[in-house]
């Protein structure tokens, strides 16, 4: 009977529950960084090549920590490493891959902080990654009074101490920038940082965008929704505390997204964000789905993927 089981799984459910799943996929990511240029051994290349592979590790010991989904399984890890490498025009952008790697450390701290109100210490950690992640792009202070709630509403981790606690967390990272730009006499540099903030571009105008980058996002819009979707039918199986990080996945993807509709020329440093909140969301989808009609979706899934990153290593 067990064997009969076992013969009835589809592609979809052998890739998701393998124990092999995670280390094909890191093979077949480093095969595409060193087809795009990990090669020519750039310090960009290097240093953006390991933050990525530390924000994957944190990413599998996110959903292993918190049980994201119910069966073992890495599709989490996978679908990171997948939708960050086919974006190859930012493999050798460090800035980007240091605010992905920051954002997944916030999730590591803040999950943590579930339903303990007596928890300042992970919550200056959690917030501490967003302040390193705004040293190098200082617009994702926009994100913080959407945080804020999430960690209120959905961590139920936020009183006036644990507030305060975020609040230096944010503000540590410049107290050693505005010494060193008080050292080396340029403090203009330092309020330029902040100037940015308010510059904004034309709303919508996607003119700036590369057709790899409008091609790219497209994709990972399309699993966003699929995740998105697949997860509001069927978050009644999960128990409150997972339901409670989904929707913070889920809040914070749509405000991603929201900011790339309206602000494209942040595409580069959104889509990493989005990454990290993308990727639970459709591991949820790969692991936990099992018709016909998903695994016929799940290839379809992958075809477009490889076609993707095909084009972005090989089309100028």
């Amino acid at each position: 009977m067990y064997q009969e089981l076992i013969k009835r799984k589809r592609f979809q459910n052998r890739i998701a529950e393998s124990r092999w799943s995670a280390l094909a996929t890191g093979v077949i990511s480093l095969i595409i960084w060193m087809a795009a240029g990990l090669m020519t051994l750039k310090p960009d290349y290097l240093v953006a090549f390991v933050c990525l592979a530390m924000t994957s590790v944190m990413m599998g010991q996110l959903n292993s920590v918190n049980a994201l989904i119910r069966i073992y399984s890495r599709m989490i890890m996978c679908s990171f490493l997948v939708i960050t490498c086919i974006a190859t025009f930012l493999f050798s952008d460090i800035r980007t891959a240091l605010v992905s790697l920051c954002s997944a450390i916030f999730y590591i701290f803040l999950f943590h902080c579930y339903q303990d109100k007596n928890s300042p210490g992970y919550i200056y950690y959690a917030y501490l990654a967003i302040g390193l992640a705004s040293v190098f792009w200082v617009q994702i202070l926009f994100f913080l009074p959407v945080l804020w709630v999430v960690t209120s509403t959905n961590i139920l981790a936020l009183n006036f101490r644990n507030f305060i606690a975020s609040l230096l967390g944010v503000l540590t990272p410049y107290w050693f920038l505005l010494a060193w730009y008080a050292y080396t006499y340029d403090m203009q540099a330092f309020a330029d940082h902040f100037t940015d903030i308010a510059k904004f571009g034309n709303v919508a105008d996607y003119s700036i965008l590369t057709s790899h980058q409008v091609i790219t996002f497209a994709f990972i819009v399309l699993i966003t929704i699929t995740g998105m979707v697949h997860y509001a039918n069927t978050a009644h199986k999960d128990n409150i505390r997972t339901r409670m990080f989904y929707e913070t996945f889920i809040t914070v993807d749509v405000l991603a997204l929201t900011f790339v509709i309206l602000q494209p020329q942040h595409f580069a440093f959104l889509y990493s964000i989005m990454a990290i909140n993308t990727s639970p969301l459709i591991g949820h989808f790969i692991a936990l789905t099992e018709t016909k009609w998903t695994n016929a979706y799940f290839k379809v899934l992958l075809a477009i993927a490889t076609a993707i990153c095909a084009f972005n290593i090989f089309i100028p």
